[in-house]
């Protein structure tokens, strides 16, 4: 059965039990899900009807008009021709006019050695009858082989300021902010607890002592390089306002193994699209000033490799703006939706810096400001460390 839909972007029916209204972010309410994917789009064509829960997510993007949220299957299930998983999301991106930060982020992961950057498409959502705007559907951080492979007793953690009581957390001497223990669902105290924090704790002694930079007993012992360098790259290029050790910073460990940094999560404050801090910008070092990796790069080692990468991304930065081309061409019907149901082109949208009203306009400012970052920072990395 061949489909077109209205904007050429997959389509995405929710239904929920009772049109009841998903205005949690704790409760699930259960619901229906259709999936309708034109042969002419990017992915392979598919038709996909399911039962599915689903609740909002989010922490500041929840209370904005246009809302995330996070779908569950009852067994693991492939959506777009991604692998099967029961857990999904929906990103909204509203505060990001151009809808293409977080996706521009997640491709230079792809570009990068880090293990594991999540897949996402784009969607057009519609949500108990109600067209609900252009989405993201994704695969949500979480361990499995096919996504965060840490094996069946490995830890995802995120350095989390919001997190509550309920979240189970610890604390490191350089870090300001709790480190959440994500996934696997562990108890304070018990021996899984105990080992994350210890390796934790051991990786940011080393890390402040004497010897830190010894390549055999310092902090290269403990700490997978290439993720620690990739990851700060990257966030570093975007400016990421929230990547300064304050929240969505993922780190990974497998048991037996050194400490990762990532996934990659969380841009659609970055690249500009920010009016405080200084992130909106385009010079400045941000991720830099952070406890650990203000120490990292009093290693030359660690600044040569940084150097490296860095020159890596400079020299492919035309195909990142391919990618923003070909991503703003293919939701050019798309956005025109998004806008007539929310109306945020020509109108202030916190935290942004700028309103520059067309989208076309706002993706121009977007490539305008990630080619002066990438130019202030290759001036800075090519006279660090000589």
């Amino acid at each position: 059965m061949r489909v077109k839909s209205f904007t050429g972007l997959p389509v995405v029916y929710i239904d929920t039990e009772d049109k009841k209204e998903v205005a949690s972010r704790e409760e699930y309410v259960r619901a229906k899900l259709r999936i309708v994917e034109d042969i002419e789009t990017r992915s392979a064509g598919e038709m996909l009807e399911s039962t599915i829960r689903i609740k909002g997510r989010g922490n500041t993007t929840w209370t904005m008009p246009k809302k995330p949220y996070k779908i569950k299957f009852d067994k693991k299930t492939s959506l777009l021709g991604e692998p099967a998983d029961k857990a999904w999301v929906l990103l909204a991106n509203y505060a990001d006019k151009t809808a293409l930060r977080n996706e521009t982020a997640f491709f230079m992961g792809r570009m990068s050695r880090l293990d594991y950057t999540s897949r996402t498409h784009f969607v057009e959502l519609i949500l108990n009858g109600v067209y609900n705007g252009t989405y993201q559907l994704g695969e949500q951080l979480k361990i499995a082989s096919h996504r965060v492979n840490v094996g069946d007793d490995g830890f995802l953690m995120e350095v989390d300021a919001r997190a509550d009581g309920e979240d189970v957390t610890f604390k490191v001497n350089h870090i300001n902010a709790p480190i959440n223990i994500k996934d696997p669902e562990l108890r304070v105290g018990d021996e899984s607890y105990n080992y994350v924090v210890r390796y934790l704790q051991r990786i940011d002694s080393v890390l402040f002592s004497d010897s830190f930079r010894d390549a055999e007993k310092g902090y290269r012992a403990y700490l997978d390089e290439e993720s620690f360098v990739d990851w700060y790259v990257i966030n570093e290029i975007a400016k990421n306002n929230d990547a300064c050790f304050f929240s969505s910073c993922y780190m990974n460990l497998e048991r037996g193994k050194k400490l990762k940094m990532g996934p990659l999560w969380d841009f659609d404050i970055a690249f500009g699209n920010v009016n405080y801090n200084g992130c909106d910008n385009p010079e400045g070092f941000w991720i830099k000033a952070v406890a650990w990796y203000t120490r990292l790069f009093e290693d030359p080692h660690f600044v040569a490799k940084v150097k490296e990468r860095f020159a890596y991304y400079y020299d492919h930065r035309n195909q990142i703006y391919d990618e923003i081309n070909a991503n703003a061409q293919y939701l050019k019907y798309s956005v025109v939706e998004n806008n007539n149901k929310w109306g945020t082109l020509y109108e202030y949208t916190w935290p942004n810096n700028m309103i520059w009203g067309s989208y076309e306009n706002e993706v121009q400012s977007f490539k305008l400001w990630l080619e002066r970052r990438f130019q202030w920072l290759n001036e800075q990395f090519a006279t660090m460390g000589s």
